[in-house]
């Protein structure tokens, strides 16, 4: 009997909680830097000093500042964590993830939109996740201005073999970026900033005012057609099959069968559950959503930025190069498209070593000639 109640009284915690859940109230979770409860009602409000403290770190991580830069100066500072812990970079990792800064309240992998203060506009929250899965993702390069922006993307025309980013030092100290064929073959080498730079302004033809606003309506279609992917809608199912067993039990255990074992089951599928709820969260939290406003106002944002600006660069060959393939007098680009990918054939090039400022000679001398881009 003691372990029926005390099951039963587990059972009447989690229902207080769940009905707090929808109530968008505190159930003693720690909600984040930024954030307070009220004792009283146990409502969420916002801490001004900590809320300033948020928004200059997701400011200062969209601007291009790395996570280990921004801990060293939070740390120098003594800026402390919402639990009082001097910052690491992955307290720092799980503070750029926190969807509740833009008003979302979380509970056991459901959202509930508005449902907590905002400290943070969505355009500055998800522009910081796009950067995050992007640097997640990338292999070798280096960071600033020196960062090869076509890894993964450029690969050797001859032998469809990667291009990699190499630095070396000329006889005369002048410093070299450019990319070569993985295979080392006599594919010519190019210069960073010259295929770069021809790269980019194939992009930006393609952005007109037109193509901006059916680029931002068939994107936010594509975000709000389907809002369960495969896995999501299979956990769902299996929480769904757990919640008829816990019932089926706790039916068992109400009509006095063999409570013991009953209760261990019970304890089981209670646990099985969450495990479940917390991949749920995991696989729901990876989609991000953006509505027609949302884009068409980041795209405009990117258009107007100078050529030149490093984000502007990076931003527009993440969204719109698929690959593009090098050969010695011309390439072709190929672009993310809605159905399928768009190939942009022979697009010139000027002669390699005059796009290398015709230095090329002096290259094979280099110092470091056969060394890779630094690694992360």
């Amino acid at each position: 009997m003691a372990e029926y109640y005390s099951v039963e009284l587990a059972q009447k915690i989690h229902r207080g909680m769940s009905i707090n859940a929808e109530k968008c109230l505190s159930n003693g979770s720690n909600p984040g830097l930024g954030f307070k409860v009220n004792k009283a009602d146990r409502t969420f409000y916002v801490d001004e000093e900590e809320a300033a403290i948020v928004r200059e770190i997701f400011e200062r991580y969209a601007s291009g500042e790395t996570k280990a830069k921004i801990v060293k100066d939070l740390q120098r500072r003594k800026v402390k964590t919402s639990i009082g812990n001097e910052f690491t970079y992955n307290s720092l990792s799980r503070l750029l993830k926190n969807k509740r800064y833009i008003g979302i309240y979380l509970y056991k992998g459901v959202e509930t939109p508005g449902g907590m203060p905002r400290i943070l506009d969505d355009d500055l929250f998800y522009r910081v996740q796009s950067l995050m899965n992007k640097n997640k993702s990338a292999p070798a390069r280096t960071r600033g201005e020196n960062e090869y922006l076509l890894t993964t993307k450029l690969f050797c025309g001859h032998y469809k073999e990667m291009m990699v980013g190499y630095g070396g030092t000329g006889k005369s100290g002048k410093q070299y970026h450019y990319y070569m064929c993985k295979k080392k073959c006599d594919k010519k080498i190019i210069g960073k900033q010259y295929i770069e730079d021809r790269v980019v302004s194939e992009c930006l033809k393609m952005l007109t005012d037109d193509k901006i606003r059916y680029i931002a309506k068939r994107v936010a279609e594509e975000c709000n057609k389907s809002p369960d992917n495969i896995s999501v809608r299979e956990i769902k199912k299996a929480i769904k099959e757990v919640d008829a067993a816990i019932e089926n039990l706790w039916k068992g255990i109400e009509q006095g069968q063999s409570v013991p074992m009953l209760t261990e089951r019970l304890n089981k599928r209670q646990a099985e559950k969450e495990v479940l709820e917390e991949q749920l969260a995991i696989e729901q939290n990876k989609r991000i959503c953006l509505s027609e406003a949302q884009i068409l106002a980041f795209l405009d944002y990117v258009c107007e930025m100078p050529f030149d600006d490093f984000n502007k660069r990076r931003a527009i060959i993440n969204i719109f190069v698929q690959s593009i393939y090098l050969y010695d007098d011309h390439f072709t680009l190929i672009i993310n498209a809605s159905k399928k990918p768009l190939s942009i054939d022979n697009i010139p090039l000027d002669d390699i070593e005059e796009a290398f400022g015709g230095e090329n000679t002096e290259t094979e001398g280099c110092s470091s000639l056969m060394t890779p881009a630094p690694q992360l």
